[in-house]
């Protein structure tokens, strides 16, 4: 039988910020892919869900600003599968429109307890889990506007906090390497949900009126291709090379590849999904 590296079966794999609208298809392609997916997220699930493959789907409150939580999480999931062959650091949110003159202290501090303090805390407690058998991926996901000063200059400290990741991210590699236990990023670009109803109450297309919603982008893309135009969800002159909207799926699949054995030379690696929009060399 030939072998197939992208196979999950048995697997273990933790996704944070997993009810979110990219969170919700990286779990999708996990599950397809048979393995038990554990969604350690501090929002409800949007809807009824269950397994797409034959591992478990199980969903664990937590809160990844909170220690305690993480580690009643991960305990939970030792108790439950004895392992952890994957975390991906999916859960963070920026401010969307909030440039330099108007960053408070406040701001500063929930960004960064959110998307640094938060990472780090629950890659430390997995980490400690991985080290026990000598394996395990680790996929930070990160943003478009950590690679672009124009893509981050209306979140600059969501773009800085995103970036501290990607050195994170390398550091981890090189430290973590001879455990082994690899680590790389994935970079988003414009991902947008097929629908409204796939956004969590957190998510940024509703806590930032200026992106609309997901069905309204997904119409401006409509209406610019039909004109022969072409159109991105916010100016549709910018569509990356690629001239098409990136959905959910696509995040999922890249770190399928980085968590899976088919990557298994892979750490210390930047992936920018985002048409083309964004090429980090």
């Amino acid at each position: 039988m030939e072998r197939d590296d992208l196979d999950f079966t048995g697997k273990v794999v933790v996704v944070t910020g997993g009810n979110g609208g990219i969170g919700q298809g990286i779990v999708d392609v996990f599950s397809e892919r048979n393995a038990h997916v554990v969604v350690a997220d501090f929002a409800a699930p949007l809807n009824q869900r269950s397994s797409l493959g034959s591992g478990e789907l199980v969903d664990i409150k937590t809160d990844i600003t909170d220690r305690a939580s993480i580690d009643a999480m991960v305990a939970q999931v030792m108790a439950r599968f004895g392992k952890i062959d994957a975390l991906i650091n999916n859960a963070g949110r920026g401010e969307g429109m909030k440039r330099l003159a108007n960053v408070t202290q406040d701001t500063i501090d929930w960004i960064l307890d959110l998307n640094i303090n938060g990472t780090v805390n629950m890659t430390q407690a997995v980490v400690e889990e991985m080290k026990k058998v000598g394996a395990g991926s680790v996929v930070n996901i990160t943003s478009a506007a950590a690679l672009s000063g124009p893509a981050g200059k209306n979140d600059p400290m969501y773009a800085g906090a995103k970036g501290f990741l990607h050195a994170f991210t390398k550091s981890l590699a090189a430290d973590l390497g001879p455990a082994g236990i690899r680590v790389n990023s994935v970079a988003p670009g414009w991902i947008v949900p097929e629908t409204n109803e796939a956004t969590s109450q957190g998510s940024f297309w509703n806590v930032m009126p200026i992106m609309g919603k997901p069905d309204q982008a997904n119409k401006a893309h409509e209406d610019a291709l039909a004109s022969g135009f072409g159109g991105a969800p916010t100016n549709q002159s910018d569509l990356p090379p690629l001239r098409k909207l990136g959905r959910p799926r696509d995040i999922g699949y890249a770190c399928l590849y980085f968590a899976s054995d088919a990557a298994a030379y892979a750490t210390g690696q930047v992936l920018a999904i985002g048409g083309g929009g964004y090429m980090p060399g």
